[in-house]
């Protein structure tokens, strides 16, 4: 039995193919209307920069790649594929539990881990990335943390659906003469 969640991408795209036009409009008048260098720098700018972000949409939405997975649940593990494009796979028994913080109306998904130093120093790739996990842990209590918000679901029923796969595969379910899972 797995479970995979989606990116609720499809939504952000669209919003940018009414807004990146509109801006680009926005941007054109500013640089026809009688004003100084500076300003009409400005809007030559806003032009290129909102140009760029209607053809990155497109090129998207062209893709298919609003329908990313972010979470997939399957009895060996759990695989969070992070907006930057970085995939962490965590077995289930490394995961102590879950908790739902919420940071300036934005809800996170904070996955607890038992050995956070471990994590960090497999996942982490840089001295640069090593620093954002420790200041990720140091904001939350966690260096893996996603934003439910950006999940095509009910927050709540993928909390309950985690929780019940951490129940079920975790370190806890183990039997006694060995570990949950291979």
């Amino acid at each position: 039995m797995n479970h995979v969640y989606y990116y609720k991408k499809l939504r952000i795209i669209l919003i940018t193919f009414i807004a990146a036009p509109a801006m680009i409009a926005a941007s054109l008048y500013v640089t026809s209307i009688p004003s100084g260098i500076m300003t009409k720098l400005i809007g030559y700018i806003g032009v290129a920069f909102f140009g760029l972000c209607f053809i990155i949409g497109l090129r998207n939405f062209l893709c298919g790649s609003f329908r990313r997975e972010v979470l997939v649940l399957t009895p060996a593990s759990l695989t969070i594929n992070s907006p930057s494009q970085v995939c962490y796979k965590l077995p289930w028994s490394d995961i102590n539990g879950f908790e739902r913080v919420d940071i300036a109306r934005e809800h996170m998904l904070v996955i607890h881990l038992h050995d956070v130093q471990r994590f960090i120093e497999q996942n982490s790739g840089t001295a640069f990335g090593r620093k954002l996990m420790k200041a990720n842990t140091y904001c939350v209590g966690s260096p893996c943390s996603i934003a439910l918000n950006n999940i095509d679901a009910d927050e709540d029923e993928i909390i309950h659906i985690l929780e019940q796969y951490l129940t079920r595969y975790s370190r806890k379910a183990a039997p006694e003469d060995g570990p949950a899972q291979d």
